[in-house]
Parts: structure tokens; sequence; C-alpha cells
């Protein structure tokens, strides 16, 4: 039900996305998924990638601190409020969304919002029962 996303800490200086995305290239790491967010002196870039394990590894040979968390991925329809549709159900419930990220489906061509909150089972079950689909590991 969860997807296993890399997180890592990442100093805000020129050429460092570039070795993360070069180690991830020669380990054949497919990336799905990003999001990088920033202060002005380093970062946290997430990923969503095949193999999760296997590239939190190789990140971790190279020196980076990297880990593993996980995150719920919602599948969102493409038309006008399905954004809100999602966050307001779990507002509904009082759950606190940390932080989120879209991209696109591999399978068929709908969003998708990777999401980390408080509470990620409550937060499962909410969007399930409100008929939102949530996405396995492999359909990303």
């Amino acid at each position: 039900m969860f997807i296993n996303q890399i997180s890592v800490f990442i100093d805000t200086k020129p050429g460092n996305l570039a070795k993360i995305t070069g180690l991830l290239k020669k380990g054949k790491i497919d990336i799905r998924a990003f999001n990088i967010g920033d202060t002005t002196e380093f970062g946290i870039l997430r990923l969503i990638v095949r193999e999760p394990e296997r590239g939190v590894a190789i990140l971790r040979d190279a020196g980076f601190t990297a880990q593993l968390n996980q995150v719920l991925v919602a599948v969102m329809q493409d038309k006008v409020g399905a954004f809100d549709e999602i966050v307001g159900y779990l507002a509904e419930e009082n759950i606190d969304i940390k932080y989120l990220y879209s991209f696109i489906g591999e399978v068929e061509a709908t969003g998708r919002v990777a999401i980390c909150t408080d509470d990620m089972k409550a937060a499962a079950e909410v969007l399930k029962n409100k008929g939102v689909q949530i996405s396995a590991p492999d359909e990303i």
C-alpha cells in the first residue's frame, strides 16, 4: 500500500544534484518521481525509484546521507477539483500533510500525488473509503 521513497540530504552547491543523479544512472536505477525542498544551505531530495533499497545503498556507499521512508501515492483523475478532493478528504479527518508532490502515472495518463502525513494508515483508509485509488509499488 505504501511506496518506499528515498530522501537524500543535499548541500546546495553546484553539481551536487548531478552527482546523485549520475550515481543512480550508473547503477541503472530508474527515477519515477522527484522533488527537492531547499533552504539557503541544504535541501532534501525526495525520489521514487525502481529498486529503492538498492538506490539508497548506492547513495550511502558514495557518502550521501540517504534514507528510505514511505509515502502514500494517490491516483488523481484529470478533472477540475481532483487535487482538492484528495487533500479535502484528509483535512476532514484532521490528518496533517507533511509534504506532497505530484507526477504522472506510467500505466495510464493520470496524475499521481505522493503524500506523507502524520498518520499514513489513517490517510490510506480515508482515501480508499472515499473511492481514491492508491497505487501499489508495481504501478509506479
